[in-house]
């Protein structure tokens, strides 16, 4: 049968609750549901939910599909096995909703506006071009993070050019905002690392990977999130001897005993 009405004819190999598997079978993915029927003597299913699929490899018309637990399930003999692999990862590849657990994205209280749009741009265009390509690849690129570091601090640098004539106010004002973004700078670093292992994953693992690098890219949307709702009150914070960084850095002097 056609790969397009959802099922699929093949030969059935591997093993299954320690029964050795050789049977003809139909294959059935229905959303993230995926059925193998097999046995016509005896008819019996193998059901699976793709959160349990591990990995799945097509080598030489075969697809071993890896199972937490350990089973492997192989299916051969039909020329649709490619489009049940590609339907396989996309079902996978669904991207979690990052912005709907964020504090400060799209808040009132989060000053949206043209700012806030800049700050978030580079992650929202990741995540669109997430949804629309459901590849582990696509995604691993989407969310390239070097590419993300560099627009956060080109937009901070182009934040502080904005708000101050004075070398000296600009230069505090671009470290207060370096400082403030620590954190999502450092996820940024941890989601470059993901990314590697992610690319370096053997396939029988890939889905697993990269649901521990879907973590990664919760944690930037997080903590960008984060420095954002801390940003907004420096950026409408005049600079010079009443702006917040000077204000702190003469507590410092005055605490330590300073002029």
């Amino acid at each position: 049968m056609s790969s397009g009405s959802g099922m699929l004819s093949a030969r059935l190999h591997g093993a299954w609750d320690n029964r050795a598997l050789d049977y003809d079978a139909t294959v059935q993915l229905d959303g993230t549901a995926l059925r193998i029927t097999y046995d016509a003597s005896a008819p019996k299913a193998i059901d699976l939910t793709v959160d349990q699929l591990r990995g799945a490899v097509l080598a030489d018309d075969v697809l071993a599909l890896h199972v937490t637990g350990g089973s492997t399930v192989v299916l051969s003999g039909s020329p649709h096995l490619d489009g049940l692999r590609n339907r396989l990862e996309a079902a996978v590849c669904v991207f979690p909703a990052q912005t709907l657990s964020l504090r400060g994205f799209g808040s009132e209280s989060s000053a949206p506006g043209s700012d806030h749009d800049r700050w978030f741009d580079a992650l929202l265009t990741a995540r669109r071009v997430s949804e629309e390509s459901r590849t582990v690849e696509t995604q691993r690129r989407a969310f390239d993070a070097p590419r993300l570091a560099r627009h956060a601090q080109l937009t901070r640098e182009a934040w502080a050019t904005a708000r101050s004539d004075d070398a000296a106010d600009l230069r505090a004002l671009e470290a207060e905002l370096e400082e403030i973004a620590l954190p999502y700078t450092t996820a940024l670093r941890q989601l470059e690392h993901a990314a590697l292992r992610l690319r370096q994953a053997p396939d029988e693992l890939q889905f697993d990977v990269w649901r521990r690098w879907t973590g990664m890219v919760q944690r930037a949307f997080r903590t960008a999130d984060e420095a954002w709702a801390l940003m907004v009150p420096v950026l409408c914070d005049p600079r010079g001897s009443s702006g917040s960084l000077w204000r702190r850095v003469l507590g410092r002097r005055k605490s330590g005993g300073g002029s």
